[in-house]
């Protein structure tokens, strides 16, 4: 008799809105463009901290969040880019990422993508499927530890 081999495979339930941006701005420069074209009122938080590819150092993302009362979700923006490595390897044209707390609406989405595509120093912005991107679902968990240690830090001030 032929032995079966059983794997057993985690389903990844991503609950959560994700853009792409592409642009040559700082960080604090693009949230505040993005501040002015969404009315949004990104804040700097501690930034985010991962382990390099290449070598032993630890890399610095830059972190700003907005919490949005009317769509009740929170936003992130964090940097892919860091000269010694990038956060998501993969996806090596992206600048920053636009990061929803909550899986926003189609409508509030799209307002949103269009009115970031509209900054003038945007270059590109897309949508991006978590669950097509290799090992997304770690680096999500990181980044949620992150955020909530660092917005109980926030909140406090």
């Amino acid at each position: 008799m032929a032995k079966r081999k059983q794997t057993l495979q985690a389903a990844q339930d991503f609950n959560i809105s994700l853009i792409g941006i592409s642009c040559h701005l700082k960080s604090y420069r693009l949230s505040f463009a993005m501040d002015k074209s969404l009315r949004f009122g990104f804040t700097r938080i501690d930034d985010f901290e991962t382990p390099g590819h290449i070598n032993e150092s630890t890399l610095f993302f830059p972190c700003l969040i907005y919490e949005d009362t009317d769509l009740k979700t929170n936003f992130c923006l964090i940097g892919n880019h860091h000269p010694q490595g990038k956060l998501v390897p993969s996806l090596g044209q992206v600048d920053f990422f636009l990061l929803a707390g909550d899986t926003l609406g189609e409508n509030a989405f799209l307002d949103i993508l269009k009115k970031t595509r509209g900054i003038p120093q945007v270059l590109a912005a897309y949508e991006i499927d978590p669950a097509k991107i290799k090992d997304m679902d770690l680096l999500f968990e990181e980044m949620e530890l992150h955020l909530l240690t660092a917005g109980k830090e926030y909140q406090a001030e």
